[in-house]
């Protein structure tokens, strides 16, 4: 087999592996419509086997067989769509702190987990949860959205539900997705020396 056909082979097997794993989620115990999976495990291994095309590429196959399989999660496919950007923002995350900075991949992945989060937060606050709650931005429901309606039993109003819901799910989901990563990856490196030898 040479290298292309390798390389689309591989690459079509880690993407159906990516929408399996979206498939198999574990629910966030403090905000009810909240899930964690793994599925940016695989994004990220094959950004650091192929790059950030095939990483994209990945990204969006996962997402579309995930909708071909489960339907549409949330409004306007809102939830494959946010797994995207979720997966690109692992991907920028660690482009620019192991090509750009030159930062070793501990670092990077403290720094891309914040990124994410950061990432994750704004696009919320501004769209992902307003097409969730049935509008297109955040002025169609920041005015009556509060905590309560994501499950959370404090006072305040819209950006207080999204700081208190998003910021501590993407800051464990990040630990939990780059820890997994340097699992497998030290597991491809293992595999790969061993057939080297």
């Amino acid at each position: 087999m040479n290298n292309d056909t390798k390389r689309i082979v591989t690459l079509g097997i880690l993407s159906a592996l990516g929408a399996v794993l979206m498939i198999l989620e574990i629910p966030y115990p403090f905000v009810p419509f909240l899930f964690f999976d793994l599925s940016d495990v695989v994004v990220l291994v094959v950004f650091f086997m192929f790059g950030w095309k095939d990483a994209m590429l990945v990204g969006i196959l996962k997402a579309v067989i995930h909708a071909l399989t489960k339907g549409t999660v949330g409004p306007a496919f809102i939830g494959q769509i946010t797994a995207f950007i979720a997966s690109m923002s692992y991907v920028l995350g660690m482009f620019l702190t192991t090509n750009k900075l030159n930062r070793n991949r501990y670092v990077s992945a403290v720094l891309t987990v914040v990124l994410v989060t950061v990432i994750l937060t704004i696009a919320n606050y501004l769209f992902i949860t307003p097409i969730w709650f049935g509008g297109r931005t955040f002025l169609d429901i920041k005015d009556w959205a509060t905590p309560g309606d994501f499950g959370l039993d404090v006072q305040g109003g819209y950006l207080t539900a999204i700081l208190i819901a998003y910021v501590p799910f993407n800051l464990l989901k990040g630990a939990l997705v780059t820890s997994v990563f340097f699992i497998v990856d030290r597991s491809i490196n293992v595999i790969n020396e061993k057939r080297l030898n």
